[in-house]
């Protein structure tokens, strides 16, 4: 990928963006040396990681990198036997332990993250060199006691010699100070020895080591001879000691440096797992829709248009004005136009720093809809480079970069260019921009250019390779809206702007008298089209509004008949168990009649008493069996439904405002916000009357019958059966049955199956299915209602 293009685009500042989302250095390490691909299938071989990776953000799942550092330094030590130090084996334990936790956590989703499971399977099992380590080192960083037995050993008897030491040397003290030689009552050590302050006068009546003297000479440490073997012991473990523990440390690093290869492969699989969860938290903050959690096609193209719906530019800052930008496959060419700082260069940066994003394998912040095509080379010209050391005016830096484009530019390169043909003679730098322009085109290039030339916008139009766009100007306040619009030249708006900033009306005239008319027929007719179009686009606006309204009530409409469905189907079971407990108590007693009247053993009262009960007991269970419904009342007799009124409708939690009365076909047009709607009288609930009209009758149509839950066919014929299903359907429906028992019988099952065709598929039935052994079997079938 070209330098310039990657320096001028910014790129970096997007890197050190990503940088600043890695989690430990290695990783960040990795994040700046991310560059752009160029090929597709490696483009598609970055995304499908990073879709991946967003599957797993969009699930909750983290991948934690606590521990990590950097440890190839230490690695490389350990591989040529140098001795780590306690704490470089801790963090080397710890990075190497955060490797294998985050293998793990992909292991158990390999299915799902195939991409990323490959990666950590470069991940190796270093637990062998961690519980070592665990079990060596302390939390503070030092070597334990049971590193080794013979440490262990060591430290116990150091211990023991030191405590004998201290004895002797406090000994030796009291001694000095019952004699009146000791300068002062305190221990202390100098060269790591037990010594006792002793006058310098008194000297010589005491035997011992001088190790030091004070700055006034009147003071000298020394070891008395009774202490001299006690330290020299001391000092002895300590020296056996260190040893030991240089052991330890030389056979922790050896268990790393063994296996150093395998090692540093671990930390660099960790530190693209981490580079790939810092590309998912800033897609995540870039509100970033593409690539989808776990869909690298769908959006990235070979070839063909790039497509940037609501593009945004990821290094601004506040309320940035998204761009939509659609190039390429039957349009190679955008021509945008427009006022200085209307955001031409920003639409044209966007559209370069995407795509250099997209090719790195990074988050794209645009909206569904968008799609973006992976170019082998990618050149832009933006800026003023001129320079007083080259000698380069503003013109002379924009030919040079576009003199080094057209030396490489060919098929599947973008070329972004800036001013086109700015910084010389207008007639000259249009001609040359228009030759420039055809140029690329006849290459097969992709083209973004932005320029100030009037004669570029006829180029445009009456190029069919090639399509005009504006950035939008706002003449009341006078500033740039930063909307681009695709298909329209952007306006002259020097006079307007000098007139609304004061300038005297007769230099206006006198500047309009030498502009064509056909000038101020084309700004007329280009101000109208805008016009137009921004009519269009709050028309798309609303639309757009009301289709998510009625999706947000569509979606609360099959909650609410879900969980309805799932209350009654709870009240059912509960009901069906409630009569299996019954049944099977009744089976009981009847047992045990029969089984008395085996034995003679027959009471008549008594056989009469359970007879009765019995019959009390199935009279319970047939009337929990039937459905209790609620008479409805018919409200009062006074008028017709009419607009204005608040309609009710079962399964729509918002209230309706009546559009029409009722129509012929038994339907009222009901507008519930900004979503209009017809619905059947069938439907409706209740009706509030306006405020000051009479109460509102509604059709005896619109009550809800008394129908009952199953209709008996048998010994009916085809024709006539499906006559009879077909009205008991209705009625059912309009009862508000949650299901029917269609009764056929079992017989050829010639009835059943043209009971059963006619459900399938039809508009009234979710579905059906046969009845249970005991209900009847094949010879009944269930049918579950819509609604």
């Amino acid at each position: 990928m070209d330098d310039h293009t990657l320096r001028v685009l910014e790129f970096d500042k997007v890197l050190a963006l990503l940088a600043a989302e890695t989690a430990f250095s290695a990783g960040r390490e990795l994040a700046l040396t991310v560059r752009p691909e160029t090929d597709y299938a490696a483009v598609r071989a970055l995304q499908e990681q990073t879709a991946e990776v967003r599957l797993l953000d969009r699930m909750g799942i983290d991948i934690s990198f606590g521990g990590a550092r950097d440890i190839r330094q230490l690695i490389q030590a350990a591989s040529i036997g140098q001795s780590l130090e306690p704490t470089e084996l801790v963090d080397a334990s710890g990075t190497l332990k955060a490797a294998w936790r985050a293998r793990g956590v992909i292991e158990r989703l390999r299915d799902r993250v195939p991409v990323l499971a490959a990666i950590a399977d470069e991940v190796s099992d270093f637990r062998r060199f961690g519980d070592a380590v665990e079990q060596s080192i302390t939390s503070r960083g030092e070597v334990a006691d049971g590193a080794s037995d013979a440490l262990a050993t060591t430290r116990r008897e150091l211990r023991i010699a030191q405590d004998r030491l201290e004895q002797r040397a406090h000994a030796a003290l009291a001694d000095a100070i019952r004699r009146g030689i000791a300068q002062e009552g305190l221990l202390t050590e100098r060269n790591g020895r037990k010594v006792i302050p002793i006058k310098a006068d008194y000297r010589g009546q005491i035997q011992g080591i001088v190790h030091d003297v004070s700055s006034s000479g009147a003071t000298v440490f020394l070891e008395p001879m009774g202490v001299v073997d006690a330290g020299n012991q001391v000092r002895e473990l300590q020296l056996a000691e260190d040893r030991e523990v240089r052991r330890v440390l030389q056979r922790l690093t050896w268990l790393l440096g063994e296996r150093h290869e395998d090692a540093t492969r671990s930390v660099m699989a960790l530190a693209k797992l981490d580079v790939l969860s810092a590309k998912a938290r800033l897609a995540r903050r870039l509100k970033a829709e593409l690539p989808p959690a776990g869909d690298p096609d769908s959006w990235l193209r070979e070839r063909g248009a790039t497509i940037l719906v609501r593009g945004r530019h990821p290094l601004l800052k506040g309320n940035v004005v998204p761009t939509d930008i659609d190039v390429g496959g039957e349009f190679p060419g955008v021509l945008i136009t427009g006022p200085n700082t209307g955001g031409k260069t920003v639409a044209l940066k966007t559209l370069g720093l995407l795509t250099l994003m997209a090719q790195a394998g990074m988050g794209i912040p645009c909206d569904e809809g968008s799609q973006l095509v992976v170019f082998e080379r990618i050149y832009a010209d933006i800026g003023d480079e001129q320079s007083i050391e080259q000698s380069l005016s503003t013109f002379s830096s924009h030919m040079r970069n576009i003199t080094a484009i057209l030396g490489k530019a060919g098929p599947s390169t973008l070329v972004l260019l800036d001013e086109l043909g700015a910084g010389t003679d207008p007639t000259e730098g249009a001609a040359l921009a228009r030759a420039i322009l055809e140029t690329l085109l006849e290459r097969g290039c992709t083209i973004v250019a932005t320029t100030h030339h009037g004669e570029l916008k006829a180029f445009a139009h009456n190029d069919p390779r090639l399509r005009n766009a504006s950035v939008e100007f706002d003449l009341e306040t006078l500033s740039p809206t930063y909307h681009l619009t695709i298909g329209l030249p952007g306006q002259s708006n020097a006079i307007a702007i000098a007139r609304r900033l004061g300038l005297d009306e007769p230099v206006l005239r006198r500047a309009s008298e030498q502009l064509a008319p056909e000038h101020f027929e084309m700004e007329t007719l280009l101000g109208e089209i805008r016009e137009e179009r921004t009519i269009a686009a709050e028309a798309r606006r609303r639309e757009e509004l009301a289709r998510e309204e009625s999706e947000e009530l569509r979606r609360g409409l099959a909650e609410r008949r879900d969980r309805i469905e799932q209350e009654r189907a709870g009240i059912l079971d509960a009901a069906h168990r409630e009569a299996e407990d019954e049944l099977a108590a009744i089976r009981r007693e009847v047992d045990q009649v029969r089984r008395k009247a085996a034995l003679r053993d027959f009471d008549p009262r008594a056989a009469e008493e359970t007879l009765r009960s019995l019959d009390a007991n199935l009279g319970r269970l047939h009337a929990r069996a039937k459905v209790q419904r609620r008479d409805v009342e018919t409200p009062p007799v006074a008028r017709a439904l009419a607009p204005g009124d608040a309609i009710h409708v079962r399964d729509i939690p918002q209230v309706g405002e009546a559009l029409s009365g009722i129509g012929e076909d038994g339907r009222v047009e009901v507008q519930f916000g900004s979503l209009r709607m017809k619905v059947s009288v069938d439907r409706i609930a209740k009706v509030e009357a306006r405020a000051g009209t009479a109460p509102v009758v509604m059709p005896q149509s619109a009550l809800r019958p008394n129908v009952p839950m199953d209709i008996d066919l048998r010994g009916q014929r085809a024709e006539e059966a499906l006559g009879n299903f077909e009205a008991y359907l209705d009625d059912a429906f309009r009862a508000g049955l949650p299901f029917v028992r269609i009764i056929h019988g079992k017989g050829t099952g010639a009835l059943r199956a043209a009971i059963r065709e006619a459900l399938s598929g039809h508009p009234l039935v979710r579905k059906y299915e046969s009845a249970a052994p005991n209900e009847g079997g094949e010879g009944v079938t269930v049918a579950v209602l819509a609604g």
